[in-house]
C-alpha cells in the first residue's frame, strides 16, 4: 500500500521575528498585500522600549546610523514624522519637548561655557536638543496594543509566546524553515528583528544560515539616581536630555542615555543575570530622576567579540553583588575610595539622606563599590562624566547620588545588508536594536519600514 507523503507547513509570504517596534513597523506596511505571520516569545507585542517607558526621539542624530542605512537626514526626518503620526494615530500622548528654542539655546550656552575643547581634545562636553514625546510604561501598552490590533484587522497573524528555536533552509532560494516552541512554519521571506534580548541568539542563528557579521561597539555603563529637583530644570525643556562627552583620562566617548524624570530604577533578568534600567510612569511620578551614563566601547586586537565581552562584564558585576545581584553606591563613597555599606547607606552625617533611592538595597540589589565589579577604565569614564555633568547641571555629584551597575546595551553584533536590510542570503532581512541597526524604538520602527519595503519592491508591488 502507497503511504501518502506528509504535507508540509503552510508557506507564508513573510514570517516576522520579534514584535517590537521594527516587527511592528514592517508587518504595518507589509500585511495588506501579502501574508505576514508575526512570532515572538513575549506574551504581548511592543518588545522593551516600547513597554517601558515608551520614549520617541524624534531626530535623525538619535539611535540611527544614517551611513550605514544608506539613507540621507532629509529622508529619515521624512520617515521619522511618519512614524510619530501613527504613534499620535493610536494614541500616544500629544505633549512634545524639546521645541522651545529659546530655553534650549540658553542650554546650549551653558553648555558652550562649560565646556574645554582643545587642539588635543583634552575633554568635550556636547548637548544635543531633539524633539520628544513621552507615552509613559503605564500608557505604552495602550498604544502598542491598538497598533497591533490594526495591523492584525489588516491580515497579519500573530503567534505570542512562541519562542523560535531554529532557522534553517534547504536551498538558498528556497523557504525558510522556522522551528518554535509550538510548532514548525515556513515563509518566502524573513524579517529578523530579534530585539536586544535575542541578539545573541540571531547571531549564532544568521551565521548558521551563512549570514556575514561582524563586531561593532558596545554600550557599557551605569544608572545614576539624583532627587528630582536637581534635573528638573532641563527636563522641562528636554526630557531626555542627550549629553555627549570625551573623557579627560583616555578620550573615550560617552553619552547620557535614557532619562526618566520622577522615574523609577528596576532590575532586568537576561540570560540569567541581573541588569540596572529605568523608567516612568506618565502619571504616578517619584521624587528622583534616574538616567544612564553609557561608555561606548570598541575592541580591536586580540578579541573583538563585544557581545562576549559585555557577557562577562554583566557576570563578573553580578559576581561581586554577591553572586546573583546588581551593585549600588553612593556617589560620595565612590568619590572617596570606600565601598557602600548597608549601614551607613542612608547616613545623614554623610548627606546621604537627601536622596531616597527607588531602588533601595535588599535582594538582589547590594551595596558595595563599583571600581571592582567594572573594568578601571570604564570606572574612570563613568566617574569623570558625572563630573563634567555637574559643570553644567551642579548638584548631580551630591554625595547622595546613587549609581548602580550593570547597564548593558547589547547591539553590537553588525550585519551587511543593502539599504532595505536584506543580507547577503537572499530574502533574508534584518532589522531594530538587536542587528546593530538602531537604537531606540523610532529608530528601530523606520529599519521595520525599510525591510518592508525592499520585500514589497523585489514582489514588484512597491
Amino acid at each position: 500500500m502507497r503511504k501518502t507523503a506528509k504535507a508540509g507547513p503552510k508557506v507564508w509570504d513573510v514570517i516576522v521575528i520579534g514584535a517590537g517596534p521594527a516587527g511592528l513597523f514592517a508587518a504595518r506596511a507589509l500585511s495588506e498585500k501579502l501574508s505576514v505571520l508575526v512570532l515572538d516569545e513575549k506574551p504581548r507585542t511592543g518588545g522593551t522600549g516600547a513597554m517601558t517607558d515608551g520614549k520617541l526621539n524624534l531626530s535623525p542624530q538619535i539611535g540611527l546610523d544614517l551611513q550605514e542605512l544608506q539613507i540621507t537626514e532629509e529622508e529619515a526626518a521624512e520617515r521619522i514624522e511618519r512614524i510619530d503620526e501613527i504613534f499620535l494615530e493610536h494614541g500616544a500622548d500629544r505633549t512634545l519637548y524639546g521645541t522651545d528654542r529659546e530655553r534650549i539655546g540658553l542650554w546650549l550656552d551653558r553648555v558652550s561655557w562649560a565646556r574645554r575643547r582643545t587642539p588635543k581634545g583634552d575633554w568635550d562636553i556636547t548637548l544635543l536638543p531633539a524633539r520628544q514625546r513621552h507615552m509613559g510604561t503605564d500608557f505604552a501598552h495602550r498604544v502598542v496594543g491598538r497598533i497591533t490590533d490594526s495591523i492584525a484587522k489588516s491580515g497579519a497573524e500573530f503567534r505570542l509566546g512562541t519562542k523560535v528555536e531554529d532557522i534553517s533552509r534547504k536551498d538558498r532560494r528556497g523557504p525558510f524553515l522556522v522551528r518554535t516552541s509550538k510548532g514548525r512554519f515556513a515563509s518566502r521571506y524573513l524579517v529578523a528583528a530579534p530585539g536586544r534580548e535575542g541578539a545573541y541568539w540571531f547571531r549564532e542563528a544568521a551565521r548558521a544560515l551563512g549570514v556575514q557579521t561582524k563586531w561593532g561597539a558596545i554600550d557599557i555603563g551605569c544608572r545614576v539616581e539624583v532627587a528630582l529637583s536637581v534635573y528638573d530644570e532641563i527636563t522641562q525643556v528636554l526630557y531626555d536630555p542627550k549629553f555627549l562627552f570625551v573623557t579627560p583620562a583616555h578620550g573615550d566617548r560617552t553619552r547620557t542615555f535614557c532619562t526618566n524624570p520622577g522615574g523609577r530604577v528596576r532590575v532586568e533578568i537576561r540570560n540569567g543575570f541581573r541588569l540596572v534600567n529605568g523608567d516612568a510612569l506618565k502619571r504616578k511620578k517619584t521624587p528622583s530622576t534616574n538616567f544612564a551614563i553609557l561608555n561606548t566601547v570598541f575592541m580591536t586586537e586580540p578579541l573583538q567579540d563585544t557581545t562576549e565581552m559585555g557577557r562577562k562584564v554583566m557576570e563578573f558585576a553580578n559576581f561581586w553583588g554577591g553572586g546573583d545581584s546588581l551593585v549600588v553606591q553612593r556617589w560620595g563613597d565612590l568619590t572617596e575610595g570606600r565601598r557602600s555599606k548597608a549601614e551607613t547607606f542612608y547616613s545623614a552625617a554623610l548627606g546621604y539622606d537627601k536622596m531616597m533611592p527607588t531602588l533601595p538595597p535588599g535582594p538582589g540589589v547590594t551595596p558595595g563599590d563599583i571600581s571592582y565589579a567594572y573594568p578601571g577604565r570604564i570606572v574612570d569614564n563613568l566617574r569623570e562624566s558625572l563630573l563634567l555633568l555637574s559643570r553644567v547641571i551642579p548638584g548631580v555629584a551630591h554625595p547622595s547620588t546613587t549609581i548602580y551597575v550593570p547597564e548593558i546595551k547589547f547591539y553590537d553584533t553588525k550585519y551587511p545588508t543593502d539599504r532595505n536590510l536584506e543580507t547577503g542570503v537572499p530574502n533574508l532581512f534584518v532589522a531594530g536594536d538587536g542587528v546593530g541597526k538602531s537604537r531606540g524604538i523610532v529608530g528601530a520602527a523606520l529599519n521595520g519600514m525599510l525591510a518592508a519595503e525592499g520585500i514589497l519592491r523585489k514582489e514588484g508591488k512597491a
